[in-house]
């Protein structure tokens, strides 16, 4: 999975639905914008993606998620008659930084993290690789420390369809550097039936499967320490589904051999 670096900046166009955006994304857990990009050539859906709000101050990261779609040409947001490739963006934190803090330029000059070049021009550049598990560890930080209330796991109000019945719900944030952790150490295909997506589905599967917390975050008391390869592992969807069909999860071998792998 690459990371790649997007550029907003206000000076030039104005989000002028950004709040409503925020209120999207707070009420669903997720609000996506197309947004232009020049690695069109290496970049694929299921990245991961960190805005970067530039022109004026505070200037830093304002937001992140993942690629939605593969590249595709769209007039420019500026209307001057030509095409650029964008990519629709599904963003999982969205902050308005005239009202809430963000991860300022500032310190992300600092450390390794100044070897990559923030003050970019262009829009839809690769993180070098070396300083993305920095960046992620950089950004989780920040976002705990802040309390912020763009976090999607915070607790939020959603609405069933019909009529409108206010039902508040937790949701336990994920670490997406441990995410990434394991599926390096074991790979995308499910570790009880085996199903590899890209295998099955060719293109369109790659890099698709859940990650299953084998001690629910919901049973624990506060925050604590990860495993990524003890604690997590790769499962199909359906897998998952079954693992969680009772209140303790049965075990990864409980399943198998309920399947009699």
């Amino acid at each position: 999975m690459g990371t790649f670096l997007f550029i907003w900046n206000p000076e030039k166009w104005d989000w002028h639905n950004l709040d409503e955006q925020i209120s999207i994304l707070r009420n669903t857990g997720r609000v996506s914008e197309p947004w232009s990009c020049v690695s069109h050539k290496k970049i694929k859906e299921g990245d991961r993606a960190f805005l970067l709000r530039l022109g004026k101050e505070p200037k830093g990261i304002v937001a992140s998620g993942y690629v939605a779609s593969s590249p595709f040409l769209k007039e420019h947001w500026g209307g001057k008659d030509k095409l650029v490739y964008k990519v629709v963006i599904d963003f999982d934190v969205l902050i308005n930084a005239e009202r809430e803090p963000i991860l300022n330029l500032d310190v992300l000059s600092q450390g390794n993290l100044a070897k990559q070049t923030w003050l970019a021009q262009a829009s839809g550049i690769s993180i070098k690789d070396e300083l993305v598990d920095e960046l992620e560890r950089l950004w989780f930080s920040f976002l705990k420390e802040q309390n912020h209330r763009a976090k999607p796991f915070l607790a939020e109000t959603k609405f069933t369809e019909g009529n409108q019945i206010q039902v508040l719900t937790t949701r336990y944030e994920r670490n997406p550097h441990a995410r990434r952790a394991c599926l390096e150490h074991y790979g995308y295909s499910c570790q009880v039936c085996r199903i590899n997506f890209e295998e099955r589905y060719g293109e369109i599967g790659k890099n698709f499967i859940h990650v299953h917390h084998q001690i629910m975050i919901s049973d624990t008391d506060g925050v604590r320490e990860v495993d990524p390869v003890k604690d997590l592992i790769p499962v199909c969807p359906n897998c998952h589904a079954m693992l969680h069909k009772k209140n303790l999860p049965y075990s990864i071998e409980e399943l198998k051999t309920k399947l009699n792998l």
